[in-house]
């Protein structure tokens, strides 16, 4: 009992720790007191100790000398190991995905996709689009991961997601009309594939996905 319940406790504090990421009251490369992170995440010290443990496992902190916690910046290393993991995952789980996709789940994908597109001729929607690309992109390849039926294999995806989104917020790119236009046609290219039930070009096609999302979010 009392394992689960420092599962849970640790649990607990990661999604603190994650939403106070996002919401910026914690910074990549920031360094705190362990008194200072339990008074930020609304933690004690116990369930904190825990956490912390999970964030040194996940690579997301370091714990320094006299219990100054240093957050991780996502540093080239830290963007290429995550990129390389969720390609892993997202390459065997379309093998799987490739063998049960429905035509009703193919056209609803490139319906939507062709109307982010069309949408992209007026700029003044420029904000909404992108986000909308955003929740799209998540839902496709969430949809892929899932036919894995593996729980732990969709939590870990969706932890790689959250880091790169980190890496992005840390390294303040700006995303350009262009830029969405090349993702959504390169996400058209995985879809044809499937439709024609290509199942190795499929993969190919994630993958150079993979390489150009890589090289636009990031490059110098």
């Amino acid at each position: 009992m009392t394992g689960m319940t420092e599962d849970r406790e640790s649990h607990d504090g990661y999604r603190r720790f994650r939403e106070a990421l996002l919401q910026g009251r914690l910074q990549p490369g920031m360094m705190l007191t362990q008194n200072e992170l339990c008074d930020l995440l609304g933690l004690s010290m116990s369930p904190l100790r825990e956490t912390l443990v999970l964030l040194e496992e996940y690579g997301l902190v370091e714990v320094k000398p006299r219990t100054v916690i240093r957050i991780v910046f996502p540093e080239v290393a830290f963007i290429r190991e995550n990129f390389q993991f969720r390609i892993m995952i997202k390459t065997h789980a379309l093998r799987a995905f490739g063998d049960r996709v429905t035509d009703g789940w193919l056209w609803t994908m490139r319906l939507r996709h062709e109307e982010c597109r069309a949408a992209l001729e007026d700029l003044s929607q420029f904000d909404e689009l992108h986000g909308r690309l955003k929740s799209m992109d998540t839902k496709m390849h969430r949809d892929i991961v899932e036919s894995l039926d593996n729980r732990a294999i969709l939590e870990t995806h969706a932890r790689l997601q959250d880091n790169l989104g980190m890496a992005r917020r840390a390294h303040r790119r700006s995303v350009y009309r262009a830029q969405l236009i090349d993702t959504i046609n390169e996400h058209m290219a995985v879809l044809t594939c499937l439709e024609n039930r290509d199942l190795s070009w499929a993969i190919a096609a994630l993958e150079a996905h993979f390489r150009a999302s890589t090289h636009r979010t990031f490059a110098a």
